[in-house]
């Protein structure tokens, strides 16, 4: 191993680096896929550390929503160049890039959780991790209103973004439109008079099909939403619930879905997230909330 400064060797990376972001990656066993680093690079900015033959070693990513709110995720270090304060100096890099008054979120591994403690996050929420191997629709037997649910259009956008902005505290108006561009498939909840209630993306990586973000005003219109994007995909399946919504998890097991995690939600420059309007159902990875 060659020795080195985890503050002098800190590199702003590219898009020429997302061959070594997936090695990176698959090093912990994590499943990030060309299309979803693409994202990451287009809504913020990724560093990392390489070695002295080019070898990428570590990596941070923070993704900023405005002056509101800004998502750190993508903290990776090679197992062999751990406690080297790589990981800590990659951290405090993304933290001076925005302003003290933006509340910084993040989702912590276990191993990861002492860190950003260290660092002055502290912890707001959680999220439920799910996965499902077989995806089985629920049962609309009770239901008295059907959602109608629809494919989600160029006109939908502005009101999209207006939803997220309410669910999340903050604008990811630039996340956002690329999330869309980059998703399988997205829907719109459209209400009686018209009106869009809620809207759902689906993302297909290399294991699974990530349903979120997820917004919606009830669980209702939150399950439909699931029900467009998953029901007839062959494949694996991962959502990642907010908190908030403890009664959605036991509909999302109903259809197969099984809780395997419950990571917590850290902020930094503030003791909570930003105000929302609780119709944020499921979020768009744990890398962006």
């Amino acid at each position: 191993m060659t020795s080195i400064s985890p503050t002098r060797d800190i590199l702003k990376l590219s898009e020429t680096d997302i061959s070594g972001l997936i090695a990176l990656s698959e090093s912990v066993g994590w499943d990030y896929a060309e299309p979803e680093l693409r994202t990451v690079l287009a809504s913020g900015t990724i560093y990392g550390i390489k070695n002295d033959r080019g070898q990428l070693v570590a990596s941070a990513a923070i993704i900023p929503y405005g002056r509101q709110l800004a998502s750190i995720g993508l903290v990776i270090v090679l197992p062999e160049y751990r406690r080297l304060g790589l990981g800590q100096a990659l951290i405090q890099t993304c933290i001076t890039t925005v302003s003290p008054d933006t509340i910084i979120q993040l989702i912590a591994t276990n191993e990861g959780e002492p860190l950003y403690e260290k660092l002055g996050f502290q912890k707001a929420a959680r999220v439920c991790k799910l996965l499902c191997d077989r995806y089985r629709p629920p049962s609309w037997s009770s239901v008295r209103e059907p959602v109608r649910v629809i494919p989600m259009t160029h006109e939908h956008i502005p009101e999209v973004i207006e939803l997220d902005r309410r669910s999340i505290g903050a604008d990811r108006s630039r996340f956002l439109q690329t999330r869309i561009r980059q998703a399988e498939h997205s829907f719109v909840a459209q209400a009686p008079d018209g009106t869009i209630a809620g809207f759902g993306l689906s993302i297909q990586g290399p294991v699974h099909l990530t349903l979120g973000p997820i917004t919606a005003p009830n669980d209702h219109t939150a399950l439909a939403l699931v029900d467009s994007l998953a029901n007839g995909h062959p494949g694996k399946l991962r959502i990642d619930v907010a908190a908030e919504h403890p009664t959605f998890p036991p509909l999302l097991e109903a259809c197969g879905f099984i809780n395997v995690a419950e990571p917590p939600v850290m902020v930094l420059h503030s003791p909570c997230l930003p105000p929302r309007n609780g119709n944020l159902y499921s979020i768009a990875a744990q890398i962006f909330g």
